[in-house]
């Protein structure tokens, strides 16, 4: 009898510990969500930005004069940085995208497992009320 106490009792606290568990998963997954958002928006800008950058740079290469060697060596680097930013922004993008497919995964796994504790704590605790109402019967 102890034991079964004991067992539905322990099985109830970490129901309750893993429920704790799954609100913090759902708002780390829903938080990542929005973060992906952002970071996919950013990379596209940043890449809506290289594009720009290297189609002004490559009509104004083909007009430029000798003279202007100074000008298009700018136009240059500042096309090297818009395309090295608009590859960081595609890496964040990617690592903010499989950190929300993580958190996902994580979530769904723990309401499995809630899942199967709930129905375990009810069977145990259901199973305890059938004793105790057959051991008051019997006084």
């Amino acid at each position: 009898m102890n034991l079964h106490r004991f067992l539905a009792f322990t099985v109830l606290a970490c129901w309750i510990g893993l429920t704790a568990v799954i609100v913090g998963t759902a708002l780390q997954w829903s938080a990542a969500s929005a973060m992906s958002e952002v970071k996919v928006q950013r990379a596209m800008n940043a890449q809506k930005e290289a594009s720009a950058s290297m189609a002004s740079s490559a009509l104004r290469n083909l007009s430029a004069a000798p003279e202007d060697q100074n000008a298009v060596a700018t136009l240059q680097r500042s096309n090297d940085r818009a395309v090295a930013k608009a590859e960081a922004a595609s890496e964040a993008m990617g690592d903010a995208l499989n950190f929300e497919v993580a958190e996902r995964r994580q979530f769904w796994w723990e309401l499995g497992v809630w899942g199967c504790l709930t129905l375990l704590a009810s069977a145990l605790l259901a199973e305890r009320r059938d004793v105790d109402e057959r051991a008051s019967s019997h006084r």
